[in-house]
């Protein structure tokens, strides 16, 4: 049977479903790499899902249940200088040419259904219609399945080492 989902854009009342999936990808990453994860389930609440920030999240939803995340947001062009701002520093309307996949995530039980090739759509489409030339997201060459869903989108791999960047001209 399949599985019955929508797909749209974080509400504030979405804010401690997400968490609970944050603290679930973190204590995923713990296990995985038999390491210590230092939470940032604050900065989840303070900053990126806070509205008057650059961050934009679509959510999917199994009934009234958030299964999974994406966020990303409009980028300046490099890391170290999209780290510095939570607000853009441009003229009001005025939108850099790239939007940046930060993450994405599903819960376990609900991993390949569709639901991240879904999420991945949703942000494309929006990256067209704002007027965004390019989408991307920087990936760790362990993340097959990440890796999957989006080299299944038509994105253009590039290898930098210990990542692919992963590009789409829009």
């Amino acid at each position: 049977m399949e599985l019955s989902f929508i797909v749209r854009e974080y509400r504030p009342e979405d804010l401690e479903q997400v968490l609970g999936l944050v603290r679930e990808l973190e204590a995923e990453m713990a296990e995985k790499f038999k390491a210590k994860v230092k939470s940032g389930v604050e900065d989840y609440r303070t900053r990126y899902l806070n509205p008057a920030n650059k961050y934009k999240t679509w959510v999917a939803l199994v009934g009234d249940k958030v299964v999974g995340f994406l966020m990303g947001y409009p980028s300046l062009g490099t890391e170290e200088i999209d780290n510095m701002y939570d607000v853009l520093p441009l003229p009001p309307g005025q939108l850099p040419p790239e939007f940046y996949m930060q993450i994405t995530f599903v819960s376990k039980d609900y991993r390949k259904k569709g639901i991240s090739t879904r999420l991945h759509e949703q942000v494309i489409a929006y990256a067209k219609k704002m007027g965004f030339k390019e989408i991307y997201a920087c990936i760790a060459k362990w993340n097959d399945p990440e890796l999957s869903v989006i080299r299944s989108l038509k994105f253009q791999s590039k290898d930098l080492g210990y990542r692919y960047r992963l590009s789409l001209k829009l």
